[in-house]
């Protein structure tokens, strides 16, 4: 049985808690040679500080980039491709503090949802056979994997793997939801590799995530050479089990790191004697005279979409200034028929539209929130988009 180890390391000082849970695994010199092309990779899914649980600390991928060149790395990049692709992740890269970091550092800022992409194939894949990465990605010599500790209304956490679709490009991230994100996310790698994965639970994010839900400060770094392996330990660690959630189910069971939590072992501090119980993504439906959401047994993907669409929406002024009656949202895998016949009635998620057609029905497993409320915008032909 193979051993995967993972470091947790808690304080007040990041730079000595990166620095202690990279030296607990050998040191960054296990992870980058002399001369070496790094890419540190946070995790920058939107215009929003760290304080909010959301985005990478500048000061977690502060002390990365430093122990790489320390380690003798001939460049040192930070970059990410942002979901939030209308500002662009250059400018998202610039407004969480990354430009600063990489200005005083010399390092350089890389957009991955720019440029050429290389179709990498998935051997055995669970829904994809092939997955576009940025070639840019490909290049580096060594990636250092900075993700953010937090719930996700889709996946249930977004961690390590989760991280990963950063590198992927806009088209390839809405084929994810289209086909399944989990067993995308498990997929994609497959194909797409980094050296090391440091887990920024600095402020750690609980309820509605990736970006609706609340910081936590929670005051915790873990790292580890193998992704899965530090998913696995992070899931636990917010009081989840992790062979319960679907996408690091299933990357074990492909054989992406260990097969189970007993093949992983912690140094530094135990789980338990950092354990919390996160709270799930799991939102409340609305549903008020104006919004309302009609739940037929849906996945908390859909229950997330739609929540957070009508929370965009009102969020945007669209009801105030909307001159139907009332927003009706119809997921689930038990929607009856003749559902979408009614008046401002929209199907949201493949389960719920099946095989329908028409301009009121939204595909996707899960749809994202913000497609979900600009389909309805364009549908009522309204220009203004929501805020992210």
């Amino acid at each position: 049985m193979s051993v995967y180890t993972v470091s947790i390391v808690r304080g007040d000082d990041v730079e000595r808690q990166v620095r202690e849970a990279v030296n607990l695994l050998g040191g960054m010199e296990r992870f980058v040679r002399p001369g070496a092309r790094v890419l540190v990779k946070p995790n920058m899914t939107g215009p929003a500080s760290y304080e909010k649980g959301v985005t990478t600390n500048p000061a977690v991928v502060d002390a990365l980039a430093r122990m790489a060149l320390e380690a003798g790395a001939g460049a040192v990049d930070i970059g990410d491709g942002t979901g939030s692709v209308h500002i662009g992740s250059l400018k998202v890269l610039e407004l969480c503090g990354m430009a600063e970091v990489a200005g005083r550092l010399g390092c350089g800022l890389v957009d991955l949802n720019k440029g050429e992409c290389v179709k990498i194939p998935v051997e055995g894949g669970l829904i994809l056979d092939h997955v576009m990465v940025n070639r840019n990605f490909l290049e580096y010599d060594a990636v250092i994997n900075v993700p953010v500790l937090k719930t996700h209304f889709i996946t249930e956490v977004s961690l390590g793997m989760k991280n990963m679709k950063g590198c992927i490009p806009p088209s390839e991230k809405r084929r994810f939801h289209d086909v399944g994100v989990n067993m995308a996310v498990a997929d994609l790698n497959k194909a797409a590799r980094t050296a090391l994965t440091v887990m920024d639970g600095t402020v750690a994010g609980e309820g509605l995530g990736p970006k609706e839900g609340r910081p936590v400060g929670f005051k915790t770094v873990l790292a580890g050479a193998n992704v899965l392996a530090v998913d696995m330990t992070a899931a636990a660690v917010m009081g989840f089990v992790p062979e319960e959630i679907e996408h690091i189910r299933m990357a074990a069971e492909h054989g992406l790191g260990p097969a189970a939590s007993g093949e992983i072992q912690v140094v530094g501090e135990p789980v338990e004697a950092v354990r919390r119980k996160f709270l799930p993504a799991v939102p409340a439906m609305p549903d008020s005279d104006r919004a309302r959401i009609i739940n037929y047994q849906a996945c908390s993907g859909c229950m997330g979409a739609a929540a957070i669409a009508v929370s965009r929406l009102t969020d945007m002024g669209f009801f105030e200034a909307w001159s139907g009656e009332r927003l009706t949202l119809v997921i689930g895998t038990k929607v009856p028929a003749g559902v979408e016949a009614e008046p401002d009635t929209f199907l949201l998620g493949n389960c719920a539209v099946r095989k329908q057609d028409g301009e009121r029905v939204i595909w996707g497993c899960a749809p994202s929130a913000l497609d979900v409320a600009n389909m309805i915008l364009d549908y009522y032909r309204i220009t203004a988009r929501p805020y992210v």
